[in-house]
């Protein structure tokens, strides 16, 4: 009896060990690429005069200074070599804020900025920030939705295809409608190179996605100026905290890599928000996992290359 309760409790124990190991790739190698630029981090101090406007005061694990130091030291342990900070804040002049933090760091490559696109002083302002060689663009997000067919908005998006800069969306918890909005912009605009964050906001849960989100994918990478950010995955997903497992998240990449194949996926972490799932490094290994046994050429292209372009960063 003794022995077959010693053989029952160590097959559990195995299982155990075998189910965690499923769920924490911690032995999962970090990519070998020429460089590994993060195209997506948010900075941000709640201490600052004024508070900030994101993220909740109530997000324990979010409100708190998150801001260079921290970020470098865990970012380079992973391999990363450049970073491209998004502006979490839609108050104008927190773009300047943020790049004060890094300023004179080489490691902070670019800053993807917030300028209200419904501003009829748009072109101004956008002038103004563009002085700086590390404001790359905007993200279009503010505190209220966003009409992409409103004149003025396309007028303002004009300017920034104009000025040879880019465009951030986050269509998180749009659904569809949000793939099928991006869809017609990108019609409207096919010079503005346009980047969806975070898998094009779908809701991972594990389960394949049905055929009606699948054929708006397939429409919007018809689109040569659209790019998807491979980011934010832990957030995206509907179990909380965000499994570890690789497999996980296949439903979602595979028809990403499918329609959008090697030259437009990028990546990017979403840090901190990464914290309420696993430490950064977990992350990396998590995409390095899928991109790696597409072969190098591929991680080269979604670590770096494809975020050179969408961008127009200084990398060779």
């Amino acid at each position: 009896m003794h022995t077959f309760r010693t053989l029952i409790a160590a097959s559990i124990l195995v299982l155990s060990v075998t189910a965690l190991a499923e769920d924490n790739p911690v032995d999962l190698p970090l990519p070998r690429v020429q460089h590994l630029i993060d195209t997506h981090i948010h900075l941000f101090d709640p201490g600052r005069p004024g508070g900030i406007p994101w993220p909740p005061s109530d997000d324990k694990v979010l409100y708190k200074p998150h801001l260079p130091d921290e970020y470098s030291r865990i970012a380079k342990s992973a391999g990363v070599t450049g970073v491209v900070i998004v502006e979490a804040s839609d108050r104008l002049e927190d773009n300047k804020w943020v790049l004060d933090q890094v300023a004179g760091d080489p490691f902070y490559i670019a800053l993807v900025g917030n300028i209200d696109p419904t501003r009829k002083d748009f072109g101004r302002k956008l002038n103004r920030l563009r002085k700086d060689k590390r404001f790359v663009g905007i993200r279009a997000r503010n505190s209220t939705p966003i009409d992409y067919t409103n004149p003025q908005v396309l007028a303002n998006f004009r300017l920034l295809q104009q000025a040879g800069l880019s465009l951030d969306i986050l269509a998180n918890g749009k659904g569809i409608p949000g793939v099928k909005e991006v869809d017609a912009l990108a019609g409207k605009l096919p010079g503005l190179r346009i980047i969806v964050d975070h898998v094009l906001g779908y809701d991972i849960d594990g389960n394949p996605p049905g055929k009606d989100w699948i054929n708006a994918v397939a429409s919007l990478s018809k689109h040569p100026n659209v790019y998807c950010k491979i980011s934010g995955l832990y957030q995206r997903c509907t179990q909380q905290p965000a499994p570890q497992n690789p497999d996980h998240y296949h439903t979602v990449l595979n028809p990403l890599w499918k329609y959008f194949g090697s030259e437009r996926l990028i990546y990017g972490s979403n840090w901190p928000c990464t914290k309420k799932s696993g430490d950064y490094a977990s992350f990396v290994r998590l995409v390095n996992a899928y991109f790696a046994a597409k072969g190098q050429d591929a991680s080269e292209r979604y670590f770096w290359k494809n975020a050179a372009t969408a961008y127009g960063l200084p990398l060779e």
